[in-house]
């Protein structure tokens, strides 16, 4: 994925967000406006996406040229907020099923046209840009979404003016909150493999001349933790643990594993701070995960902050390569 200096055309990029940001502000009050007068769930919900998408193309502006970690816990806050908005337009939906009002079809249309109009030009200007990081696709994915929504609109209006009832409109709504809801998760699953990519190189970092090779570094996880099970010295069978911590934590289900692992001993040898410890960081691992926030380098135990990034220790250095060489 691009860094912010290997962007094509960062001005003309830059340019273009502002312009999408302009053109969508204006297009939220003109739909929120006509869609609580014409009583058309359809608009309203364009016109929320239209304030979601204002808000996307800010923050892009904000983070543009920060480091592609920043960018991609940004692209994570924007997929989360695309699936809420989903799921609030469902919920209206579901609601509006009861209420029974009929929208008025000739204001749907035209403004749904409008913003059509709108939407297209801006995607067009994006169109260059759909192929950068997670936070840039994710800009580029809103614009699309907008496009397909309005068309969508405007067939609900038709089918609202043809059948002189609400549910075209109910079902084009729908249709758009699901949108939503496959968007983000499709812009949470980039920027996540971003967050694993860069967690992958801070770790092969720290190892220097150490592989990072997945197939490895499992193999070698279950040697530590094979290690562990059958020493009979308790301080030593820590450190196994501990650097098998290390060596999984870009794994989910290893980290999950090592932290697991770990309380057993704890509760095992009745160590309550320890064990409590490995509860709290059990807690912590799904977040650390979906966020890309691993503290690499972390032995994993209560007596280290769960949020702290380490230097690996000379002797747990050892234990990692023993056990490499013995798993390759």
């Amino acid at each position: 994925m691009p860094a912010p200096h290997q962007i094509v055309n960062l001005g003309r990029y830059r340019k273009v967000l502002w312009i999408a940001l302009g053109v969508n502000l204006a297009m939220f009050l003109v739909e929120i406006a006509a869609g609580l007068a014409s009583q058309s769930l359809s608009l309203q919900a364009d016109a929320i996406d239209f304030a979601g998408d204002a808000m996307n193309y800010g923050v892009s502006l904000a983070i543009l040229t920060s480091a592609l970690s920043w960018r991609a816990y940004a692209a994570i806050g924007k997929a989360i907020s695309m699936m809420a908005f989903g799921l609030i337009i469902l919920g209206q939906a579901l609601w509006a099923v009861w209420r029974g009002s009929v929208p008025d079809a000739a204001a749907m249309g035209a403004v749904a046209t409008l913003a059509l109009v709108a939407n297209v030009g801006v995607a067009w200007m994006l169109y260059a840009f759909r192929e950068g990081d997670a936070n840039m696709r994710s800009v580029w994915l809103c614009s699309r979404n907008d496009a397909i929504g309005n068309l969508a609109v405007i067939a609900a209006a038709v089918g609202v003016f043809g059948t002189s009832r609400a549910w075209p409109d109910l079902a084009v709504a729908s249709l758009m909150a699901a949108l939503a809801l496959s968007s983000g998760w499709t812009v949470l699953r980039h920027a996540r493999r971003e967050m694993r990519g860069k967690a992958a190189t801070d770790f092969g970092t720290m190892q220097t001349k150490e592989t990072t090779d997945q197939g490895l570094q499992q193999t070698t996880y279950k040697t530590l933790r094979t290690q562990a099970r059958k020493c009979t010295d308790l301080p030593e069978k820590w450190l196994l643990l501990q650097a098998a911590h290390i060596v999984g934590q870009c794994f989910f289900w290893l980290h999950i594993d090592s932290h697991i692992q770990m309380l057993q001993l704890a509760l095992r040898t009745r160590d309550g701070r320890e064990a409590l410890g490995q509860i709290f960081r059990l807690s912590l691992v799904p977040f650390g995960h979906l966020l890309g926030r691993l503290p690499i380098g972390n032995p994993g135990t209560a007596d280290v902050s769960a949020f702290s990034t380490k230097e690996i220790p000379h002797r747990l250095r050892k234990l990692i390569a023993n056990a490499k060489m013995l798993a390759e």
